[in-house]
């Protein structure tokens, strides 16, 4: 059981690492405009694990949060200001009075698809060489064409933001998971799910 190549030790190191890449993500993520990089640098690594390209688990995060930053804040930077637009037109137009009221379905329909993007735009700059156009594309056309799969992936994304904004109480009695585990393991589990979405794909690049 307790033998290095065991499948109890092999999960427990798993877990490890996934701790200290959660804290590392929650670090780099202080400055709030390296969102995008440190997403990007998570995917990488997340992608690696349990593959043969898996190395250091530190050493390969900062090193794809470099190679990421430019792409990574630009794409995090327009997703944040058409998310938080979407937000504040849902407020406001859901305060006004007769038929414009209605109109606040538009923006929860936009949020929607900015939160479905955003599944896949951090997965597709971690394992593609594209521009910020074309990751943004692909990102809205695979986010639509593997939707139950988007869907899920896009729940343990905004778990833990809805959990803040229902219930601060329970958000906050629930901190540990999210300091010491959670958003590294929901990247883990993106990964695990993207894999097969990406694969036709990543064999067309490596054969062009």
């Amino acid at each position: 059981m307790f033998s290095l190549d065991s499948k109890f030790m092999r999960g427990m190191s798993r877990i490890a690492d996934l701790v200290i890449l959660n804290l590392v993500y929650l670090l780099t993520c202080v400055p709030i405009v390296t969102v995008g990089a440190a997403n990007a640098a998570l995917y990488t690594v997340c992608f690696r694990l349990g593959t043969e390209a898996e190395g250091s688990t530190v050493k390969d995060y900062f090193r794809a949060f470099r190679e990421n930053f430019r792409q990574g804040t630009l794409l995090w930077l327009l997703f944040l200001l058409v998310g938080s637009a979407a937000c504040v037109d849902i407020l406001l137009f859901s305060r006004l009075e007769g038929w414009m009221r209605w109109l606040s379905a538009l923006f929860v329909v936009a949020l929607i698809l900015v939160v479905m993007m955003f599944s896949y735009v951090f997965p597709l700059l971690s394992q593609f060489q594209n521009g910020c156009k074309s990751t943004l594309k692909n990102a809205l056309l695979l986010s639509v064409g593997y939707l139950p799969r988007t869907l899920l992936i896009g729940v343990l994304n905004v778990l833990p933001w809805v959990v803040m904004l229902t219930n601060l109480y329970l958000f906050l009695q629930a901190g540990i998971l999210w300091l010491v585990f959670y958003f590294s393991a929901a990247a883990y589990l993106n990964a695990c799910l993207l894999r097969k979405v990406f694969a036709p794909y990543k064999h067309e690049e490596e054969a062009a």
